[in-house]
């Protein structure tokens, strides 16, 4: 008896937490198990690549909201499964990303997973990561750049260092230049 009220009180506190959900976040939520159990169908990848946020502000309301509600808690598994899906999608994984992290302020969590994801995806598409870096704005170049160096410890962020050297071995300077100087602008205001 007693576990069919342990049962029920499960039953009936998902039920709730899925209804205190926004739509939005609960599209993501059923988009990302329909994707969890038919991990190689095209359909569901494309479902989920099509429900993930569009922006910063999709974003935020999210996975890092003020008040830790919506996917706040399991963020990490969302944007993992997103981020896999450069696999088969690597335009429009990046393209998402960066449209996000061109208006990103580095909050941890999942701010900060995206920061990462970000550079590692850079590194392993760098001619589609340059190509859509330049088609930003220079002031959205300039804050996307800010936003990915912005670490306490750049002695630990090897990955942002190999961005560098990807992007110089594809003739990609100018990017690399705007790359190291955010790097020594976040370093220099650690010392003061």
């Amino acid at each position: 008896m007693k576990t069919i009220f342990i049962y029920l009180y499960l039953f009936i506190s998902n039920a709730l937490f899925a209804q205190s959900l926004s739509q939005t976040s609960q599209k993501i939520k059923t988009a990302y198990e329909e994707l969890k159990r038919h991990r190689a169908a095209r359909e569901k990848q494309l479902a989920y690549l099509k429900v993930f946020p569009q922006n910063k502000e999709q974003f935020t309301a999210i996975f890092d909201p003020d008040d830790f509600g919506e996917l706040y808690s399991d963020n990490f598994k969302y944007i993992d499964a997103f981020i896999s899906l450069a696999k088969n999608y690597p335009g429009e994984v990046i393209d998402k990303l960066i449209n996000i992290g061109k208006n990103l302020k580095f909050r941890a969590d999942a701010t900060g997973q995206m920061q990462h994801s970000i550079v590692g995806l850079g590194n392993q598409y760098t001619p589609l990561f340059s190509k859509k870096l330049k088609a930003l704005s220079i002031i959205e170049v300039d804050h996307l750049i800010t936003f990915l160096a912005d670490v306490e410890n750049h002695k630990a962020y090897s990955e942002y260092q190999q961005l560098i050297e990807s992007l110089q071995k594809i003739g990609e300077n100018k990017l690399a230049a705007k790359f190291i100087r955010a790097r020594i602008l976040r370093e220099k205001s650690d010392n003061h």
